[in-house]
């Protein structure tokens, strides 16, 4: 029944007609339409009866449907059927038969008459295909090959023609005797002489002609090279006789050969652009967070290729192979081109405007101060950086260590000279000892601009060469900044510092050309450092070496998770806080500066060094006079007693506040001799210190314990001594410690769960399982699944139909089959009476003859 079924209902679909519009006039059919016979209708129930579900096959007529789908075939394959193997019309199916007469060309010719041998070999028995025997003529341009083959010449031009053979009276005469005239007066052997002459003087005719005809051809040739330069001449007289071009000739020429503008992106709004740099920010903010916090780390080897930069980096692409930090090289990010934001997320160089003025007044500049005030100077330091010079040209080139140079003499005192002298082309000094000789003839300005030439004179993009110069010439400067700082004196010290403002854009510049040689050679430097310091860690490093933190923090990306150079950097600062014990003047100078500087490393990550706490703690230990070692507690490398306990204490009767407000000045790095003046701006920078780090831990969870060890130090210290400002700063720092230190810290607990509904207002659901496991497809595979199914039942009802079709040709086939045997048939058994009649009248003859006889 259900094959049945599917049958009619696909009989129906294939009979279905166009439905016409509705008309409100059908219901009201006549009397005598035709009644449907219930028995002919077929209905289809459902098992289960869905709301809002329109079920078009509910009910079917089997019996008309077949036979509207049987005279539906009858029609288009009956037809067809019908005049099968019947030709009656001509059709031209010839290759252009759309082309008019000019455009049949010869290559559509060849083409049509190709298709038509194909055709005919096709049709015709196989073995036609090798029959030699074909008639039809070849042409050629009209030409048959018989033709052409007539009038060819196979002969060269160096044969005997034929008339230079021996003809036949000569052969007669000489061969068999010939000479048959009695009246001629020559004998024979005379005739045999005169045809020999005869023969070669036609032959030398004929060498003489065709010398003739080459010397001429020579002559002919000489004579056309001649004119050759006269025809040219006469050309260009002409050329040059034209009238001179107009303007708009001139205009035109110029419109014609204008040479097309390059394709740029579109203009776009003020809006629009601005909407677009901040979304940029945005987005370099992000990535700046997620490097910081360490989120989605890869594996080194993978990280290796530039991906992105952070907002406060200034695009310090590189990763440096090798050495003990193999397993801690974090990403290598590369420039764009923009330094989209202010060094190291430094505040804007407008606030930092004040100590460019001190500066220039001879104040101090990479000094031991406030790291808020350092920040400051260094943004205004890297303010004119030249954006064109940060294009990151990242090498495969591997990480080689910088060797070990020895103790160069110090540099002399720079001469003054005008920028005038210096030449714009500088060539790279080929050892250090012509690098410092150079610079040495130069003023501060003038060595900045020497440097700033020879960058630009080898730069890379100009020669493979110079990647091995700006390396080298990067480890002249490293060297150089060792040698000023190492033995600087108060006298220079200043001098030295205004150099390093003015060469630290051009290192940042270096360090781009060629970020991993330039970070394994800064960090083989750090490495080296904190070897000598490690032999000798209860003294503080030499100054050189707080001028390559400077450098690192100035250069890199301070706010990374791990990063190749700054991170062992931070570390270094580290041991050096927290070991190197505080004697003289430049031991506090030295804590304190590079206090600013881990400072600076943490202002965007948050992140701070326990030993930073400690050694401000410690420098307001030892500013307190008096102080009872009960109450009061400090740590190493400070002491608790003696001597070096109350360094920055000052007496009863100092007179200081007349004291104006001062920075710890570059010459503080270099003494030793402890005054008055340098307690008050030590404690001075110390306080202010202490609010800028307490300002940024103040979001930790830990924050009270870090700032309640201030505050008995803070309420012990006399200030009665001191200027205003100091009091001014004291009273700052206090309240917010105090702040910090009052923060109630919340205790652990699990996170709060939503409250559970009561169970009589759950709903039951019962879950129903049709046991098909269907897999979670995307969008487009659930629209592929469907399309698939809908192609495999439209394929099965193709399928259907092919077959009926087939059923239906193959009864036509039998009909006509039945209709050929029935006629043979008929025509077999005419023949049988005709021959059976003729076959009695010849019976009957026969008897009529013996009857005869």
């Amino acid at each position: 029944m259900g094959a049945k079924n599917k049958r009619a209902n696909a009989d129906a679909v294939y009979a279905k007609k166009t439905v016409k519009s509705s008309n409100p006039f059908d219901s009201a059919t006549a009397q005598s339409a035709k009644r449907q016979n219930p028995f002919d209708v077929h209905v289809n129930k459902e098992k289960f009866k869905i709301l809002g579900r329109i079920c078009k096959h509910d009910r079917g007529m089997p019996g008309v449907a077949r036979s509207k789908a049987l005279q539906k075939r009858t029609q288009t394959l009956g037809q067809q059927f019908a005049v099968k193997h019947k030709t009656n019309k001509f059709k031209d199916n010839r290759i252009g038969r759309h082309l008019s007469g000019d455009q049949l060309t010869e290559s559509v010719m060849n083409a049509r008459y190709l298709a038509e041998k194909m055709s005919q070999v096709r049709t015709s028995q196989k073995a036609q295909k090798f029959n030699l025997n074909d008639d039809e003529l070849l042409t050629h341009r009209g030409q048959t090959l018989e033709e052409i083959e007539q009038y060819r010449d196979e002969r060269s031009d160096d044969e005997e023609l034929d008339d230079e053979a021996l003809d036949a009276d000569f052969t007669s005469a000489a061969h068999f005797g010939g000479d048959d005239n009695e009246t001629s007066p020559h004998d024979r052997q005379v005739a045999i002489d005169e045809m020999i002459a005869e023969q070669k003087r036609r032959k030398n005719e004929i060498d003489k002609e065709k010398n003739e005809v080459y010397d001429l051809t020579e002559k002919l040739d000489a004579n056309y090279k001649l004119l050759l330069p006269l025809v040219a001449k006469a050309t260009k007289d002409e050329q040059e006789a034209k009238p001179p071009a107009d303007g708009y000739d001139k205009l035109l020429k110029e419109m014609i050969f204008e040479p097309r503008g390059s394709v740029t992106d579109k203009l776009i709004n003020p809006v629009e652009l601005a909407k677009q740099e901040a979304e940029r920010l945005e987005k370099l903010e992000n990535e700046r967070l997620r490097r910081m916090r360490a989120e989605g780390e890869e594996d080194p080897a993978a990280s290796a290729q530039p991906k992105h930069r952070s907002a406060d980096d200034l695009d310090d692409g590189y990763f440096v192979a090798g050495g003990e930090d193999d397993g801690d090289d974090t990403l290598a990010y590369d420039l764009d081109g923009n330094l989209g934001t202010h060094l190291n997320g430094k505040a804007p160089a407008k606030e930092a405007s004040g100590d460019e003025d001190e500066e220039a007044d001879g104040d101090d500049h990479g000094e031991e101060e406030e790291s808020e005030d350092d920040s400051e100077s260094e943004a205004e330091n890297y303010s004119d950086l030249d954006e064109s010079e940060a294009e990151s040209e990242t090498e495969e080139a591997s990480a080689e260590p910088t060797k070990k140079k020895p103790k160069k003499e110090k540099p002399k005192a720079p001469a003054t000279t005008e920028d005038s002298s210096i030449p714009f082309t500088i060539k790279m000094p080929k050892t250090y000892e012509d690098f410092t000789e150079l610079l040495s003839r130069h003023a501060v300005a003038q060595q900045a601009t020497i440097v700033e030439r020879i960058i630009k004179c080898n730069d890379p993009k100009l020669d493979g060469v110079n990647r091995e110069n700006v390396v080298k010439l990067y480890c002249f400067l490293l060297q150089y900044l060792k040698d000023l700082f190492e033995d600087a004196s108060e006298q220079d010290i200043r001098e030295h510092f205004q150099l390093l403002s003015r060469l630290m854009p051009h290192l940042y510049t270096l360090t781009q050309m060629n970020p991993e040689r330039m970070s394994s050679a800064l960090l083989d430097v750090i490495k080296e450092k904190f070897g000598d310091h490690r032999k000798n860690s209860k003294t503080y490093p030499t100054l050189d070496t707080l001028i390559y933190f400077k450098l690192v923090s100035n250069v890199y990306s301070t706010s990374d998770f791990r990063h190749p150079v700054a991170t062992p950097t931070y570390v270094f600062m580290e041991h050096i806080l927290s070991r190197a014990r505080v004697r003289t003047r430049q031991d506090i100078a030295m804590g304190l500066f590079v206090v600013a500087i881990a400072l600076e490393f943490g202002a965007q990550s948050k992140r701070f060094l326990p030993s930073v706490f400690n050694f401000l703690e410690g420098i307001l230990y030892i500013a307190i006079p008096k102080r009872d070692a009960d109450e009061l507690v400090v740590t190493p490398p400070f002491d608790l007693e003696g001597p070096f306990s109350k360094l920055l204490a000052l007496p009863a009767t100092a007179e200081s506040k007349a004291l104006e407000q001062q920075k710890l000045q570059a010459a503080d790095l270099v003494t030793h001799t402890i005054t008055l003046d340098f307690k008050v701006r030590a404690l001075d920078t110390a306080l202010c210190l202490i609010q800028e780090a307490l300002q940024m831990v103040g979001e930790h969870t830990g924050a009270c314990y870090l700032a309640s060890p201030f505050i008995p130090l803070l309420a012990r210290l006399r200030l009665k001594p001191y200027p205003e400002h100091v009091h001014q700063h004291h009273r700052e720092v206090s309240q917010l410690a105090k702040q910090l230190a009052e923060q109630k810290m919340k205790p652990v607990a699990l996170a709060e769960r939503k409250p559970k509904a009561l169970r009589m207002l759950e709903p039951r659901f019962e879950t129903v399982y049709d046991d098909k496991r269907r897999p979670k497809m995307s969008k487009e595979k659930e629209e592929r699944a469907k399309l698939l199914h809908k192609i495999k039942r439209e394929k099965k009802g193709a399928i259907r139909e092919i077959r009926r079709d087939t059923a239906f040709v193959q009864e036509l086939k039998l009909k006509q089959q039945l209709q050929s045997d029935k006629e043979r048939h008929e025509k077999v058994k005419r023949i049988y009476q005709e021959a059976s009649m003729q076959q009695g009248e010849l019976n009957e003859l026969a008897r009529s003859k013996k009857r005869k006889k």
